[in-house]
């Protein structure tokens, strides 16, 4: 009994430690962004690019920020700051401070997606990033010292880049994060892509970097080399192998698919062939030489039945990709509480429909409330108006939305849901506001479509509204001649 009871305190203390050696923090000032929500973004897999947000704040008065979330591995993550961003690398159990800098004065004020720079406020040499940024920086000096126009028909190119992948080698062979390995590895075998006489042709650079490997799946320079020596692979087989990767796609069969790619010299690692088939099968979606819908039906069974793991999300991510809200593209399917009763995709059928997520915690997005009330006034004969509201989990608005609705005049469908609701992921909302546009059938229109705040061009949606009233006014001379 007694042997028992240590065990499961032993575990149990076990997992509290690792738990909490887990427990990633970042925090830091943005003294342009008081106010504005920071979040944090994983990013789900290399080749869909999907994210999936794991943290939020909000910059303090005083221009401070801090979260902490669970990170079980090294990675790079997105940071967003409205709708402005930086990349980081993060470590389990790693405490980040930063210094976030304000758009550069030479980007326009009103841009959006722009890159921002930030510095690290104290960071230790054992930290990924400080690697990171030490090897960057010699490999940067290696090529401006050592590769010039002329390097592409010298030799002498080649003996120093030899040198210095022996001298990077030797330096790091003692290095105890794998991670930091696989990224120099990488990084490095990018440097064979470059035009110089002597490099390496494909099956060498496949024996030396990748065939030794198993699959990163979250390290991003792995990925980026996979992604540029895998591209458009499809054109790159034998005859023999690319006739009966053909056969397995006309049959729909994944099984079939992997057989055939198993006859190329560079796919004989089973997990990368996997891979490698999914990311084949995502860039002939769009070619006329395959069937679409047996291309979906084989991610479909691989989401299910993959032989790795990994490769069930990379596919379902791939799949969603495929089926983005593109135009002419089905909206996906939704759910809303509308006043207390469901409604669907469905119930909007026979109208367009004009969809606006807002948030609380982002005052620009409110403010386009007003924006939409003098819209609906106008083009709601037409057009149907929808506002949904991302909230917080404790929110009393996700039980009584009515002080909301009087607050802002809303005489249009309102729902309020949390920040974890799966529509945000299935209409591809991070930012806010954020607007979609469908068609009376449930097609997409736009996506994101138009706001009513004027652009940098000063165009809105209203433009957009009109042309939609003069279709169904025309429709209506139609039926009346």
């Amino acid at each position: 009994m007694f042997k028992t009871l240590t065990l499961l305190f032993l575990i149990s203390t076990s997992l509290f430690v690792t738990g909490k050696q887990s427990i990633t923090t970042l925090s830091g000032f943005a003294n342009d962004n008081i106010g504005k929500e920071v979040r944090v973004f994983f990013i789900d897999d290399y080749l869909s690019q999907l994210r999936t947000q794991v943290a939020s704040t909000v910059v303090e008065a005083d221009s401070s920020f801090k979260m902490s979330f669970y990170n079980s591995e090294t990675r790079k993550v997105r940071v967003e700051i409205e709708d402005n961003y930086f990349q980081i690398y993060l470590q389990p159990g790693g405490d980040y401070k930063l210094f976030v800098e304000a758009t550069s004065p030479y980007v326009n004020e009103k841009a959006k997606g722009v890159e921002v720079g930030f510095y690290f406020l104290g960071l230790d040499s054992t930290d990924i990033n400080y690697k990171i940024l030490m090897f960057e920086d010699a490999q940067y000096n290696f090529l401006q010292t050592n590769y010039q126009p002329r390097s592409i028909k010298s030799t002498i190119f080649v003996q120093k880049l030899d040198s210095f992948k022996l001298n990077i080698t030797k330096e790091y062979q003692s290095d105890t994060s794998q991670f930091f390995k696989i990224y120099v590895k990488f990084s490095v075998a990018s440097l064979d892509d470059l035009a110089f006489v002597g490099h390496r042709n494909e099956y060498e650079k496949f024996d030396f970097y990748l065939k030794p490997e198993t699959v990163w799946y979250q390290n991003d320079r792995y990925m980026g080399y996979i992604h540029h020596y895998y591209k458009m692979y499809e054109k790159q087989l034998s005859k023999n192998v690319n006739e009966k990767f053909y056969e397995a796609v006309i049959q729909s069969s994944p099984s079939l698919a992997m057989n055939a790619l198993g006859g190329d010299y560079s796919l004989k690692n089973l997990k990368l062939r996997e891979l490698i088939m999914l990311k084949m099968l995502s860039e002939v979606f769009f070619t006329k030489d395959y069937p679409q819908t047996n291309i979906l039906t084989m991610m479909d069974s691989v989401s299910n039945h993959a032989l790795f793991k990994e490769n069930k999300i990379v596919s379902t991510n791939l799949k969603y990709r495929l089926l983005d809200l593109v135009p002419g593209t089905k909206m996906p399917d939704f759910i809303l509480t509308i006043s207390g009763e469901k409604k669907y995709q469905s119930d909007y059928y026979g109208k367009h429909t004009y969809i606006q997520f807002v948030s609380k915690e982002m005052k620009n997005s409110l403010n386009d409330l007003e924006l939409l009330y003098k819209l609906q006034q106008k083009y709601s004969k037409n057009t149907q108006f929808i506002t949904i509201l991302v909230a917080d989990k404790n929110d009393p608005l996700l039980k009584d939305p009515i002080p909301f609705i009087k607050e802002h005049k809303i005489a249009w469908d309102f729902s309020v849901i949390e920040k974890n609701d799966p529509i945000l992921k299935k209409m591809n909302v991070s930012n806010y506001p954020h607007y979609l546009l469908m068609d009376a059938e449930g097609v997409v229109v736009a996506a994101p479509a138009m706001s009513p705040r004027p652009n940098n061009d000063y165009e809105t949606i209203e433009l957009t509204l009109i042309q939609i009233n003069r279709k169904y006014r025309s429709y209506e001379e139609d039926e009346r001649r």
